[in-house]
């Protein structure tokens, strides 16, 4: 449970903060919903977050993710080849 102090502030635990990856001066934008408030974190374009130990990137895709997967496992095979001759 949170408590709202008399300026208005609220502390976010650091256990959640570190979850989703919230550093200080990022943003939260804030949506009325039927149920209550609804915070959602507002990221630059590319920002990196610690998701239970594993470094997680935000970023807007640069192509589609097949191509980039495509890409990826013919790189991976001509270094298996490349090992194997």
């Amino acid at each position: 449970m949170l408590t709202i102090d008399r300026f208005g502030r609220e502390v976010i635990p650091k256990k959640v903060r570190d979850d989703l990856g919230l550093a200080p001066k990022v943003e939260l934008e804030v949506e009325e919903g039927s149920n209550g408030i609804v915070l959602h974190p507002k990221f630059e374009d590319s920002f990196i977050v610690n998701k239970k130990g594993v470094l997680v990137v935000r970023a807007k895709a640069t192509e589609p993710i097949e191509h980039f997967l495509e890409k990826d496992r013919r790189n991976r095979i001509k270094h298996i080849l490349k090992d194997i001759g």
